[in-house]
């Protein structure tokens, strides 16, 4: 399995390049997270 991360600066850039990945057969694996930096849950 290759990792990939797809991050953007706004919501509407996000989007757009998420759907691109998935147009292009990317299966999304895990979701959006927002930690602070050392979290280790």
């Amino acid at each position: 399995m290759e990792y990939r991360i797809i991050k953007q600066k706004t919501l509407e850039s996000l989007e757009e390049e998420v759907n691109a990945a998935l147009e292009d057969g990317w299966v999304p694996t895990g979701g959006p997270m927002n930690l602070p930096f050392g979290f280790a849950g």
